[in-house]
């Protein structure tokens, strides 16, 4: 397949809704970094970094399935336009008070956090029902999931960039006009604007948690969240030691994601998307172990490429396999839970990268990220036995029945501009 995107990209609405949501999510990429340099430049510690990094996090861990849920309920435009006006309104208070640390800090971050609007969310939630072929909804990911690394790679450049060339409080400016753009600009679409989730009558409380297979896929990825986030302090942490910029260690990182992901659309992939995550999961948990061979920021750099290759297509396959598994109605709620759970564990593996990076030194918190990569093959490997295969059987039901729902509700969403 020589241009694997050809027919994803030629339905008319689909370019505005990458491109939107881009823009709208570059506070996600800048967020960590820019939080990492508020603090130091405020005299605040790598700990208090990691801590405000995790508060973060933790907002949002709490926040997206919240708004998942009162988008599959009330449609995407109103939520969306009203979480962005309370991040803005949160990024800007910290631009302005921008304490080194206590509660003022960390309260802020947790609004900023909170009221993330769930951009990738509701637009992954419009894929069901654009694409309605698997094979196409599996490129529709993987182009979505490798458009993305563009937030990894200019995040930290930007907040890198600005903070040093104007002021560490500047790049919660820029982070606030970004997502005010970029929200407006994908909420007014159509296809956003008419987006409504299946109709099923009364949820169960636990949405789509009452699901055992998707309960199991999220727990490989809090273990692999815990490895990234880890993994983004360390780099930033040891970069600092080094005097060298983080910035270009992380967008190698990202750069390195493009690639897998571009690479991995190529081909049609005959392993089922549970045989085909725990092959990835394995690739980059060794890639995770080499990185621990690094003696300098330069040889970092190329292996942080290297090991990156397959960041894009994980994500490709984990939304595949939620997708399909998730309940009917409850697919934007399930999309916000793999964000909960990336956050969480991004979060507390910030705050755990933050604490050894002080306790011994930066280098030593590489290994949290062997540790985090670990527990989520052994997830996978162990769940890929016995009752897996007949659990996905049942989840691939659900999906094509909300899928199908979807498409018979706007047989010309493809048309949607």
């Amino acid at each position: 397949m020589r241009y694997p995107y050809r027919d994803i990209l030629g339905v008319p609405s689909v370019p505005r809704l990458l491109v939107a949501a881009i823009v709208g999510r570059m506070p996600v990429g800048m967020g960590a970094l820019a939080l990492f340099l508020l603090v130091r430049g405020s005299g605040g510690s790598y700990a208090i970094a990691g801590l405000a990094v995790s508060a973060a996090t933790l907002g949002t861990s709490f926040g997206s399935p919240v708004l998942g849920r009162l988008i599959d309920r009330q449609g995407q435009t109103r939520v969306l336009f009203l979480s962005m006006l309370v991040q803005v309104g949160s990024l800007l208070a910290l631009a302005v008070l921008a304490p080194a640390g206590g509660f003022l800090l960390f309260g802020l971050c947790v609004f900023y956090g909170f009221a993330n609007p769930p951009l990738a969310a509701s637009m992954r939630a419009g894929w069901s029902t654009l694409f309605t072929d698997r094979s196409q909804l599996t490129r529709a990911f993987s182009l979505d999931s490798t458009a993305q690394e563009v937030i990894w790679i200019m995040g930290p450049l930007l907040s890198a960039t600005i903070a040093a060339s104007i002021d560490p409080r500047a790049t919660l400016v820029a982070m606030a006009a970004f997502s005010a753009i970029g929200v407006t600009w994908f909420a007014t679409s159509q296809q956003s604007r008419t987006w409504r989730s299946a109709h099923v009558g009364a949820r169960h409380f636990l949405g789509p948690l009452t699901a055992s297979p998707v309960r199991r896929v999220l727990a490989a990825i809090l273990g692999l969240a815990f490895a990234w986030g880890a993994l983004e302090l360390a780099i930033a942490a040891y970069a600092d030691s080094r005097d060298h910029s983080a910035g270009p260690l992380l967008a190698v990182w990202a750069v390195g994601s493009v690639v897998g992901g571009l690479l991995f659309a190529l081909r049609r992939w005959s392993q089922p998307p549970q045989r085909m995550l725990g092959i990835l999961l394995i690739l980059n948990f060794v890639g995770f172990v080499v990185l621990l061979l690094a003696q300098t920021p330069w040889q970092l750099a190329v292996l942080l490429a290297v090991t990156g290759v397959v960041n894009a297509p994980v994500i490709a396959t984990l939304y595949v396999l939620i997708e399909s598994l998730a309940p009917r109605g409850t697919v934007t709620e399930a999309f916000t839970w793999v964000s909960t759970t990336f956050t969480v564990g991004i979060g507390v593996g910030a705050a755990s990268a933050g604490i050894v990076s002080d306790a011994i030194e930066p280098r030593a918190a590489f290994w949290l990220a062997v540790i985090g990569g670990g527990i989520a093959v052994l997830t996978v490997v162990v769940h890929n036995h016995g009752r897996h295969k007949g659990d996905n059987e049942r989840g691939d039901e659900h999906g094509r029945e909300h899928r199908a729902e979807g498409t018979a509700r706007r047989p010309n969403s493809a048309g949607m501009r």
